[in-house]
């Protein structure tokens, strides 16, 4: 009984600490659909979300004697979320993969800070902690991305697969170029420079073809 305690309580934790990262924004939102709304979004903006996220828009009516404002909350589903604008930036719904066993942040609110949205690197609050930063490379799941932290990409043995339609890239690779390969003995800071590097190499690979 103490157990299940104990697991209740720490539960609990987990949860507010999820929850009371939501707050309110004013911005718009873009569906996939074509919807462009404009409102009061109550989201995380610093790490994951529900699958449903509210929207609040309000109508001013003029009524006898004054007016009336009408207040409508509606729940979209991330999946149908283009993407969303806050204070003139762009933010995506993306799930960002942690681990081997398929381990997903889910429905993190992430803004692209280099590259495009096929091949680039995304970023949720400041970047700092642990799977704030991400990787998106060609050919894979647009909604899909994996952390930088993620064991995988301690070094830099299996990119060359994930860039493998441009080959004076992974010649590079190959070569052992250290601008665009890594180990475990290098940084974090050294790794998302080489991702960069990575990623400027591949999109104007892209261009040429």
């Amino acid at each position: 009984m103490k157990h299940k305690q104990v697991f209740f309580a720490f539960s609990f934790f987990v949860l507010s600490s999820i929850v009371s990262g939501q707050a309110k924004y004013k911005g718009v939102v873009f569906t996939k659909l074509g919807q462009e709304i404009n409102g009061e979004i109550a989201l995380n903006l610093d790490g994951v979300n529900d699958d449903l996220i509210a929207i609040t828009t309000y109508e001013t009516s003029k009524v006898k004697g004054g007016k009336q404002t009408l207040a409508t909350t509606t729940k979209l589903n991330v999946a149908i979320i283009k993407n969303i604008v806050i204070k003139n930036q762009i933010y995506y719904f993306r799930d960002i993969k942690i681990d081997y066993d398929d381990h997903y942040l889910q429905n993190v609110c992430v803004k692209l800070i280099y590259g495009t949205t096929d091949c680039g690197l995304f970023q949720t609050g400041d970047g700092t902690a642990p799977n704030s930063i991400a990787v998106k490379f060609p050919n894979e799941e647009l909604s899909k991305l994996a952390s930088i932290d993620f064991e995988y990409y301690h070094t830099s043995a299996s990119v060359a697969m994930r860039v493998s339609n441009c080959e004076s890239l992974v010649e590079k690779m190959s070569n052992k170029d250290e601008t665009v390969t890594w180990t475990e003995a290098n940084t974090r800071d050294q790794r998302i420079q080489r991702f960069k590097n990575i990623i400027d190499e591949y999109n104007s690979c892209k261009l040429k073809n």
